[in-house]
């Protein structure tokens, strides 16, 4: 019933907004009829003052899979922006038009954008064929939103203010969409969206300031407040080619700044690039949403094999060697499944009475040591082969383990009762009686906690960007832009993860 409440109100945000646009459309200049004639000249001079109403659409799409790079963090983003001229009627250019001339004065040749945006974005861990999450990875998150923005520019500086309602979590509908997606372009199905970040509601004000000094030469200034991102960035933009100071639009769909910034009948292009830096406060798509019981940190594998003397109280030489073990086992960067099977088989199936078949224990592997990743098709079929030879000789809870552990729905998660049998099953043959109750114990008390909860990490306060592309209005009001963006990572990641992301996006729009 509350998300049926607030999508209303969205609804009704933006249809009050429409409302108002198309009146402008309609009607973009208003002069007083009734006025004495001294009035109504100068109402007349004020009219002539006002620039040609026009409007705009703008689409901004991203991707890491555009340039062929790794699917992991930022994976998608998509925006989509309406823009129309802002009367001094205009309800958004009275409220926001204050806060922008902060930063721009106020002139006779300043124009004003009004604007109604909706966007969403993705985010994902390095390796997506896990159904758990990779502790000290990013966690899947995904976030909608809608907006109204107000952009004030003149002939060398503009300032994009947004205000932003919208969700995080479940609800926004990253699980189905990314699953779609990758389905229809034949690329590995995400396991782990049952882990994304829980809902919540956002409310977000973001500012981007561009100023020219020189056509070839600007600086870029974006900071953000809200309950989802709090941060600022600063930025410089070198750019070469066939324009004058006139600001241009934004870069990006995480930072999209202002949008086409036209003069009618007059066209422009040129390359850039643009390095600057963000300070983090908050993100939400990392940490969860503040205050919230739903969530959880842990930044290593540090379950109940992890702290092996902690719980068992037997600090002996045989107990410290095999806490090193489980450690090495359980440093899982998304990458190194190969070699840290190598030691399981090694140190658990051949160095113990392990009795079971090389299917079940690689499945017993997989799910306690590797995050449940999702295996290949002609590997479950080795699998496959290797369990069903040896049957009969499996206890029922491995059966159930390996049933459900090779035939479970994609992007589906690994049940807990599952996970549980797998720790039952392999402690049998490597722990004492003593020692398999208390870690049995100590799981159940693990999964208690993390029921109905999710994974969250912690921030890297300071985040670098660099980003190139190449930009196109022309005398029409076409535009065409296409944006490189690299970025170091915005969390603190476990050892061994990448450090960095990059991705490929687009714009295309016109002025009408």
């Amino acid at each position: 019933m509350c998300e049926i409440v607030v999508y209303n109100i969205l609804i009704s945000y933006l249809l009050f907004f429409s409302l108002d646009v198309l009146a402008q459309v309609k009607n973009p200049k208003t002069a007083k009829t009734l006025l004495p004639n001294a009035e109504a000249n100068e109402e007349i001079q004020l009219e002539k003052k006002e620039p040609e109403s026009f409007s705009q659409l703008r689409l901004i799409m991203e991707n890491d899979a555009f340039g062929g790079f790794s699917d992991r963090y930022y994976t998608n983003g998509t925006r989509l922006e309406f823009n129309t001229t802002a009367s001094e009627s205009n309800v958004t250019r009275q409220i926001f038009g204050v806060w922008n001339h902060l930063f721009i004065p106020k002139t006779e040749d300043t124009k004003y954008l009004m604007g109604i945006t909706a966007g969403q974005e993705f985010y994902t861990p390095t390796n997506i064929r896990k159904a758990d999450v990779s502790f000290g990875d990013r966690p899947y998150s995904s976030r909608g939103y809608v907006g109204n923005t107000l952009t004030s520019w003149t002939e060398s500086s503009s300032v994009t203010t947004e205000l932003e309602l919208g969700m995080i979590g479940p609800s926004v509908g990253g699980k189905s969409a990314q699953i779609n997606f990758h389905n229809l372009i034949g690329s590995p199905t995400p396991q782990g969206w049952d882990t994304q970040i829980p809902n919540s509601y956002s409310i977000g004000v973001n500012t981007d300031v561009r100023k020219f000094w020189h056509k070839y030469f600007g600086t870029h200034y974006n900071i953000n407040l809200g309950n989802i991102y709090t941060n600022a960035s600063v930025g410089v933009i070198l750019r070469f080619g066939n324009v004058d100071q006139n600001p241009g639009p934004g870069f990006s769909a995480l930072m999209p700044g202002a949008p086409i910034l036209q003069i009618p009948g007059k066209g422009y292009w040129y390359f850039y690039i643009n390095p600057g830096s963000t300070l983090q406060v908050y993100n939400a798509t990392i940490q969860g949403q503040i205050g919230s019981d739903k969530t959880y940190k842990n930044q290593s594998r540090s379950s109940s094999l992890g702290d092996w003397d902690g719980f068992l109280k037997s600090p002996t030489y045989e107990t410290g060697e095999r806490e090193l073990l489980y450690r090495t086992l359980s440093e899982d960067n998304g990458r190194n499944a190969l070699r840290r099977f190598i030691i399981f088989n090694e140190f658990l199936v051949k160095g113990s009475s392990n009795p079971y078949d090389f299917g079940t224990n690689y499945l017993l592997f997989n799910i306690i040591f590797n995050g449940a990743e999702d295996i290949e098709r002609l590997f479950k079929l080795v699998l496959i082969k290797s369990i069903s030879d040896n049957w009969e000789a499996l206890p029922e809870n491995a059966r159930i383990m390996a049933l459900y552990s090779l035939f479970r729905p994609k992007g589906g998660e690994q049940p807990a009762f599952v996970r549980y049998y797998a720790y039952e099953i392999l402690s049998q043959f490597i722990l004492d009686p003593t020692q398999r109750s208390a870690l049995l114990e100590l799981l159940r008390q693990e999964v208690e906690f993390r029921e109905d909860k999710t994974y969250t990490g912690d921030l890297k306060r300071a985040v670098g960007f660099f980003r190139a592309g190449f930009v196109s209005v022309s005398e029409a009001g076409f535009l065409f832009s296409l944006n490189y963006n690299y970025q170091s990572i915005d969390f603190q990641s476990a050892k061994g993860l990448p450090q960095q992301h990059q991705w490929l996006g687009f714009q295309l729009g016109k002025v009408y």
